[in-house]
């Protein structure tokens, strides 16, 4: 370890302590039927979210709800000001016996939580793909070991959710939790993506503020998230490609560019999600997105579009064999997608079995399934 690491990882060690001070503190006071949720994937809740709270709200209407989503800010202000939000989840998680996350939460690994209360995590992201977390420790896109170590990354968690069979080890893995304590339920929003009359709805909605999108067939492009580099230029080239590529088409298709919610950079319909827009999208193209596999859940013709594959690679990677799992495999340039597109050359079979393997459908609500799960670790746990 560097001198400048020990010293980070010593402050750390302080930080965690004085805040453990104030959080037993903050639980004299005994829980109350609370569930808190908690993200600092948007500013405002996601959709998974909204659908946990609303079933929670049908089914256990005595159980309060909470919602503390904040993205952390760049730069020394942004870090200063999150410092005092994690403060309010401090207080928060004193109060609250059921605790709902949907990404990495700094309180609710470093602190000693009472035994009564249910901690679940239910990740972001539908299926698997790039590399997370534990997987990538000490890589350009990764966190420092020794900072996860003294960070005491993803401890706490009494459930993890994940979507399928083919996802579990993966997820186990970036968690560093075994296999058998992560428990198959796909994400809520799959509820909405199989839901015909919601997605009829939200087509008519887009169109009538985009009516130029009810000519032709679309094409929605969102490509993940890339950290640590200036994505803007590889992003634009990447984009002019698939533009220029379908202009040869005439008005047979019209682009959608959808940047991910992280990324700094424009996106089109900016009033819409990438979900949103899958009830007007014809074809969906990614890269190394999770978000194919919401595509594939609706039967939408998916492709990858992996133009900077080697250097990605280096970086980050992926779990699934990337490119030799993909169904029709990858592509480097616009110009075959298109091509491929307008010729109708891709295996709906074979995109089906693809999303299966890492995404279990269930028969019923996978809200329902999830709270019915969460709430039966709460029922197990003494609340004295």
């Amino acid at each position: 370890m560097t001198p400048e690491k020990n010293k980070v990882t010593k402050i750390i060690i302080l930080f965690k302590s004085i805040l453990n001070l104030l959080y037993k503190g903050m639980c004299r006071k005994d829980t109350e039927k609370k569930v808190l949720f908690m993200s600092r994937q948007s500013n405002r809740p996601s959709v998974d979210f909204e659908l946990l709270a609303d079933r929670i709200s049908e089914e256990h209407p005595d159980y309060s709800i909470e919602m503390l989503c904040r993205m952390m800010g760049g730069g020394l202000k942004g870090k200063a000001s999150y410092a005092f939000h994690i403060l309010k989840q401090i207080k928060s998680l004193s109060k609250s016996r059921i605790v709902i996350l949907d990404s990495y939460c700094i309180p609710v690994s470093i602190l000693r939580h009472r035994d009564h209360q249910v901690i679940a995590q239910i990740w972001h992201s539908i299926g698997t793909m790039k590399k997370n977390s534990f997987s990538i420790l000490d890589r350009p896109e990764g966190r420092s070991s020794a900072i996860a170590e003294a960070m005491d990354m993803h401890k706490n968690y009494d459930v993890i959710f994940c979507a399928g069979e083919g996802y579990r080890g993966y997820l186990a893995e970036s968690f560093n939790y075994p296999p058998e304590a992560l428990t198959i339920v796909p994400l809520p929003r799959v509820d909405l993506l199989r839901d015909k009359e919601y997605q009829r709805r939200k087509r008519d909605e887009i169109l009538a503020k985009y009516p130029s999108l009810a000519g032709g067939k679309n094409i929605v492009y969102a490509p993940t998230f890339r950290k640590g580099e200036d994505e803007r230029e590889p992003f634009r080239k990447a984009t002019e490609a698939l533009k220029e590529a379908i202009a040869g088409y005439g008005d047979k298709y019209n682009l959608i560019v959808k940047a991910h919610p992280l990324s700094d950079v424009e996106s089109d319909c900016k009033e819409y999600s990438t979900m949103d827009m899958l009830s007007v999208c014809d074809y969906f193209i990614s890269d190394y997105s999770c978000v194919v596999y919401e595509a594939g859940v609706m039967r939408i013709p998916f492709f990858f579009y992996a133009y900077d594959f080697d250097e990605y690679m280096s970086r980050r990677s992926v779990y699934i064999d990337y490119p030799g799992d993909l169904p029709g495999g990858m592509y480097r340039t616009a110009a075959d997608i298109i091509r491929d597109i307008d010729a109708g050359n891709y295996d709906a079979a074979a995109m089906e079995e693809f999303v299966n393997k890492y995404v279990e459908l269930p028969d019923g609500s996978a809200a329902h399934f999830m709270i019915k799960e969460i709430f039966s670790k709460s029922g197990g746990k003494s609340w004295t």
